[in-house]
């Protein structure tokens, strides 16, 4: 007779709970690096390494208004938290698997909206430096790199890449554990 630890071990729930505990885990992990990548340089002008903090707070290199970048660490901040309540979810029995799609999607969502301002701040810099190459004109390769993308902005992008691994994993998991048959004795 099966004793009620074993059936915790069905493929069904290895699947379908495991599954989002993994991408919980997983998207935990990216979020804590996108909040550490926030605080370390991301870009540095003419040789002056700003953080994401620090460009949130100034105009950008043509006078654009950079204030949108706070929303990083908020939404990091969220996949955090949200993803800190899937895996005790996932490990409920009696939570049903469209609780933890949801859950997972809605990290997925996030993360997605996290990464907006950091393909606007890498566009923005790219725009900057091609309009100071084309003023400086014959002198243009003393303009060099005036403006690179730091350590902390990859990190960032990391951490949210990450985070989005992890609600993909958590989602398609679920969704493959609640479509698997129970094993019935």
């Amino acid at each position: 007779m099966p004793s009620e630890s074993d059936a915790w071990l069905t493929p069904k729930n290895a699947v379908g709970r495991g599954g989002p505990i993994a991408g919980g885990a997983l998207s935990m992990l990216g979020a804590v690096l996108a909040l550490i990548g926030f605080l370390l340089p991301w870009a540095s002008c003419a040789g002056q390494p700003l953080s994401g903090l620090q460009i949130a707070g100034q105009p950008g290199p043509q006078g654009q208004n950079l204030a949108w970048v706070y929303l990083v660490p908020f939404l990091a901040i969220g996949c955090l938290g949200i993803a800190l309540s899937i895996v005790p979810l996932a490990a409920w029995r009696r939570v049903p698997p469209v609780a933890l799609i949801l859950a997972s999607g809605l990290v997925g969502l996030l993360a997605v909206a996290a990464a907006a301002p950091l393909v606007v701040v890498y566009t923005s810099l790219r725009a900057a430096q091609s309009q100071l190459e084309s003023e400086l004109g014959l002198f243009s390769g003393l303009a060099g790199e005036a403006f690179t993308l730091e350590r902390g902005y990859w990190l960032t992008a990391a951490g949210l890449a990450m985070i989005l691994a992890g609600a993909v994993l958590g989602s398609a998991t679920a969704l493959l554990g609640a479509w698997l048959p129970s094993r019935q004795r």
